[in-house]
C-alpha cells in the first residue's frame, strides 16, 4: 500500500500555529476514507495521512491503497475540513495560492506532488505512526536527483527488513530542493531510530545520496549518525490513520 507526499512552503517559526490548526480539536477529519470517482463509484481507500514541518518546509504524507493521485486530489478537494485548514494556514504560507475552488485545490495538489525516488511498502498494515526526515541538499542537487537516469542503479534502496519487524514501510520523496525520507512503524518511535541506524549507518543503504547532500560527510559512528538524524527529523504536526488519531 503506497505512500505519496505533497509539500508546501511556509514561513519559518510558526510551528505552534500550524500545530494548532491541525490539532484534533480544530481539524475536521475527512467525512469518509472511501475515495469515489465523479460518478460515485468506489475507486480506492485513504488509509492515513501525516503532516510534518521543518523550517520553511511543510510536508503532507498520504497513505492509500494505490489509487491514482488525481483521485486523491479530487477526494481531498471536496472535504470541508481540509478546505477550512487551507484557509487557516494562508497567513503562514510564503506564496498565496487558490484552493478555495475544487479545481484550484486539485491544481495546487498536482503542483505540490513530490517525486517518489524510493519506496518499499510490501503489505497493507496500517501504521501507528510516521517519522519524516528532511535531508538538506547542495545547490542544484534536486534537479540532478529528479533525472531518473541519475538515480537508477545507484546503490541499494532502503527497504523494510525482517530484522526490524515493526517497520511497516519507507519512501524517499523529492520536489525541487526538498528531499524527505518517510518511515512508518506499528511499534514505538524508537524502533525507527534502531532501524535507520542499522540500515543507513551500519549497512550504508543511503550512501548513494552523499553526492547530493549539503554535508556529504559520513558520521563516524552510530551516535554521530543519530545526532544528524535528530537534526533532520521534522516536527510531527498530525497523524491520522485507520487506527485512529495521534
Amino acid at each position: 500500500m503506497p505512500l505519496d507526499a505533497i509539500t508546501y512552503r511556509v514561513k519559518a517559526g510558526h510551528e505552534d500555529r500550524l500545530i494548532e490548526v491541525f490539532s484534533p480539536r480544530n481539524f475536521t477529519r475527512v467525512d469518509s476514507p472511501v475515495i469515489r470517482d465523479a460518478g460515485g463509484r468506489t475507486v480506492g481507500m485513504l488509509l492515513g495521512t501525516g503532516l510534518f514541518v521543518q523550517g520553511e518546509t511543510l510536508v503532507r504524507v498520504i497513505h492509500h491503497d494505490g489509487v491514482p493521485a488525481a483521485q486523491i486530489a479530487r477526494h481531498m478537494s471536496v472535504q470541508e475540513g481540509v478546505r477550512e485548514a487551507e484557509r487557516a494556514i494562508q497567513p503562514w504560507l510564503t506564496e498565496p495560492r487558490d484552493t478555495e475552488t475544487e479545481q484550484g485545490f486539485r491544481d495546487h495538489f498536482h503542483r505540490s506532488l513530490m517525486l517518489v525516488l524510493e519506496q518499499d511498502s510490501p503489505d497493507e498494515r496500517p501504521a501507528a505512526g510516521t517519522v519524516a526526515l528532511r535531508y538538506p541538499l547542495r545547490p542544484g542537487a534536486g534537479a540532478e536527483l529528479a533525472d531518473a537516469r541519475d538515480v537508477r542503479g545507484r546503490g541499494t534502496p532502503l527497504r523494510v527488513s525482517p530484522d526490524h519487524p515493526t517497520i511497516v514501510r519507507t519512501a524517499l520523496f523529492l520536489q525541487q530542493d526538498t528531499l524527505v525520507r518517510v518511515v512508518q512503524y506499528d511499534g514505538h518511535p524508537y524502533d525507527v531510530v534502531g532501524y535507520l541506524s542499522d540500515r543507513c549507518h551500519g549497512e550504508k543503504a543511503e550512501a548513494w545520496l552523499a553526492d547530493y547532500l549539503l554535508d556529504p560527510s559520513r558520521p563516524v559512528d552510530p551516535d554521530a549518525y543519530l545526532v544528524r538524524a535528530h537534526e533532520q527529523a521534522m516536527t510531527s504536526i498530525a497523524h491520522m490513520s485507520v487506527l485512529g488519531v495521534e
